[in-house]
């Protein structure tokens, strides 16, 4: 039989449990760190604050010794409204840091800059460092294309280098996220690293892309696929990119390899 799948209809979410991220030895207190964003008036007030908050979080990092390394992404397009989604793409989009950040407390204020007016974010918050990765162990991902029209199937191939490995992909929007692989129909298995293999595993499916939203003329979706030298499954009430990325930076860097991608359904 032949499956038709829709990426917003693959929710099958795994079991975990999250590590939680408590002021342990590899993770530093920062206090008093500022980010700031102009306010113009093609920006509104919440809008500014929420990306001086961002840049709070990066300085944080900063602050606590995380080293920081640009993603290699093409294919991005989206449009910065402000929102959490384009937020967090933002950041995920130009930089990767090698650890997580949970913010204790944030105070949001105005300061006025050679006559412009700025929000301000001052936060305390735990950064967990993600420790040395195991530049042996790689994830290649190939044969995602940057723009689908309605209804087109994506087809990929994967293959681990260093080590076998268990492997979760995840796909997001501006609504959320869930799991493409794996799923009811293709299960949970470990690769052999250096072997290549095609995506959908099950060739009685097809990943075919459609818009949520069919009024509009185009919609963003984020592809992150995470390969694990263990088999860590997932498991949260809602996938964010947060919980994601508290998911991956609770895995300990020499045993996790990430790849994104964003695409185009128009």
């Amino acid at each position: 039989m032949n499956y038709r799948l829709k990426l917003t209809a693959v929710i099958a979410l795994l079991g975990m449990t999250f590590i939680q991220l408590s002021a342990a030895p590899d993770t530093k207190r920062v206090r008093n760190v500022s980010g700031r964003c102009e306010i113009t008036r093609h920006i509104t007030q919440e809008q500014a604050e929420q990306k001086a908050l961002q840049d709070a979080k990066t300085n944080a990092m900063r602050e606590a010794g995380v080293p920081e390394k640009l993603w290699s992404v093409t294919g991005l397009i989206s449009e910065d409204d402000g929102s959490e989604f384009s937020q967090v793409l933002s950041r995920m989009t130009t930089l990767a840091v090698d650890g997580f950040i949970t913010i204790r407390d944030v105070v949001y204020s105005e300061e006025m800059i050679d006559g412009r007016r700025y929000a301000v974010a001052t936060i305390d918050a735990d950064v967990k460092r993600g420790g040395e990765i195991d530049p042996t162990f790689v994830l290649d991902v190939n044969g995602i294309n940057g723009v689908y029209g309605e209804g087109e199937t994506m087809n990929f191939n994967v293959r681990i280098y260093g080590h076998d490995a268990y492997l979760r992909v995840f796909w997001f929007d501006e609504t959320g996220g869930s799991v493409i692989y794996p799923s009811q129909y293709e299960p949970n298995k470990l690769f052999k690293k250096d072997f290549e293999y095609s995506f959908p595993t099950n060739p009685g499916i097809d990943y075919a892309m459609y818009k949520t939203n069919e009024d509009s003329d185009f919609e963003s979706i984020n592809i992150i696929a995470v390969a694990t030298k263990r088999d860590i499954p997932f498991i949260g009430d809602k996938i964010t990119f947060e919980t994601l990325l508290k998911w991956i930076y609770a895995i300990p860097a020499d045993e996790r390899a990430a790849y994104r991608e964003a695409v185009l359904i128009k």
